[in-house]
């Protein structure tokens, strides 16, 4: 996963840098993480969790990998959980003395119960536990902590795909913990880049504990959203001003990206809100279609091909079915992560 990030192309070469403030407190953008078995991802976070598979395409630092997305109807900004599917991930992970792990959501207030009664149905080899919050392993063994906020899913943010009821949906996505040998220089580097990094709980570790090592499970990244490329132009010269490793400014399509190691080794992203998923599909369509950013659309057959000789296809599930009143409302709306392109 790292040689493919630094192999990507890195445009601060050709911007033109204007200074621009930077806001103090950034919201989750999504998080990404591996998994060995695609069908058993989706079941837990598609039927279990009740997200919305909203974008199934490929890992762009390298395309003979998958990379799905997972989140609320539209596939707002904060919502966003992503995997990169693959066999070779299959095998157990090390969280070690440096590792980024688990993720933390958020519920609607009065929501735990539920919550609760409805993982323990599902997963019969993992405890729930309710202590202080409710955390549970999913299938790859993340752990997962549920946190009820005041937030709660409206309008077209619902998922109408799933058998959970709209006032116990995910609301979104809070954080993740990062687990460091660095704590200082760590502590130091959020602040600097991230300002209120609240998202990230950080736990020191000692330096007798093992490398970590790649595996179904690990958090590859959290990123955190900015307004416009122009924040990412100044994060990208912050960055270097201040000596951080500087990974890679890349252009993802739904996104453009900024890519920074923290002084332990850990990716943090950040990415912009536009242009959002409705790119290349209707919110009806997203992720049913094998989604491919601009740049990569005349290498669709090619890709096809490979999939499908792993056995691997991308017609999973169809559009959504809208009446024809439906239909019309929606031609009105627009997702948190407004666009003026944006297709329904």
């Amino acid at each position: 996963m790292e040689r493919s990030l630094r192999e990507e192309f890195h445009f601060s070469k050709y911007f033109r840098f204007t200074a621009v403030e930077l806001t103090s407190y950034m919201k989750v953008h999504h998080i990404s993480l591996l998994t060995g078995d695609f069908e058993q991802n989706f079941h837990f976070y598609v039927d279990i969790l009740g997200l919305r598979l909203v974008k199934n395409s490929i890992n762009q630092g390298n395309i003979y990998m998958r990379h799905v997305y997972y989140g609320d109807f539209l596939g707002s900004v904060g919502t966003v959980v992503t995997f990169f599917p693959d066999h070779r991930f299959n095998h157990e992970r090390i969280d070690g003395k440096s590792a980024l792990t688990g993720i933390k959501f958020s519920i609607p207030r009065g929501s735990r119960q539920f919550w609760t009664k409805r993982l323990a149905k599902f997963i019969t080899d993992s405890s729930v536990s309710t202590s202080k919050s409710l955390s549970v392993r999913d299938f790859d063994q993340i752990p997962l902590e549920f946190i009820e906020t005041d937030d709660i899913l409206t309008n077209w943010n619902v998922n109408t795909l799933t058998d959970i009821p709209a006032e116990f949906q995910i609301t979104g996505v809070l954080g993740t913990t990062l687990l460091t040998d660095h704590i200082e220089a760590t502590t130091q580097f959020l602040k600097d880049m991230v300002g209120d990094f609240s998202a990230i709980t950080l736990e020191k570790t000692e330096n007798n504990l093992p490398v970590s090592k790649w595996g179904r499970g690990s958090v590859d990244r959290i990123a955190f959203a900015v307004e416009s490329t122009a924040e990412l132009d100044a994060i990208w010269q912050k960055a270097e001003r201040l000596d951080y490793t500087r990974e890679a400014y890349v252009d993802r399509g739904y996104f453009s990206s900024v890519y920074l190691l923290t002084p332990s080794g850990n990716r943090i992203e950040f990415a912009t809100l536009r242009p959002g998923f409705t790119l290349d599909e209707s919110v009806r369509e997203l992720g049913t279609t094998f989604a491919l950013p601009p740049r990569y659309e005349a290498r669709r057959r090619e890709l096809l091909r490979y999939f499908g000789k792993q056995g691997e296809h991308f017609d999973k599930i169809k559009p959504a079915k809208f009446d024809e009143d439906v239909t019309v409302k929606i031609n009105q709306i627009r997702p948190r992560n407004d666009t003026s392109g944006t297709r329904y």
